[in-house]
């Protein structure tokens, strides 16, 4: 009787653990299709608030004008290293991360942007 509750005990904690895996899994990879990534040269930078141009190697939907803020969660980086948003400057090149929506006006709107890394050689 023991081996047999040993048995079920391994079972179920087999397929706990499956279970876990796949749902764990799941919502990761459903953030990482969420998240996209385009290349812009600032144009305008006002504090937190940036309006860029999107580089001709886009695809075509990211080729225009963009607005967005960061915020405290966005990572700002260059090399590797943690930068200020005071680091920036207008004729920058940078790769911006986001998620969400991006709004249909002139510039569009980002409202969730996650990581702007800095591409230039020097800072």
């Amino acid at each position: 009787m023991k081996i047999h509750n040993v048995i079920i005990y391994i079972l179920a904690t087999i397929g706990v653990a499956t279970l876990f895996y796949f749902l764990v899994y799941k919502v990761a990879d459903d953030n990482t299709y969420d998240a996209q990534t385009f290349y812009a040269t600032i144009t305008d930078q006002s504090d937190t608030t940036f309006t860029v141009k999107g580089m001709e190697v886009n695809d075509i939907n990211f080729r225009g004008n963009f607005s967005f803020g960061v915020s405290e969660e966005t990572e700002l980086v260059w090399r590797y290293t943690a930068i200020e948003c005071s680091d920036l400057e207008v004729g920058d090149n940078i790769s911006i991360t986001f998620t969400g929506d991006i709004t249909e006006t002139d510039p569009a709107g980002i409202s969730e942007v996650l990581r702007l890394q800095l591409l230039d050689d020097e800072k």
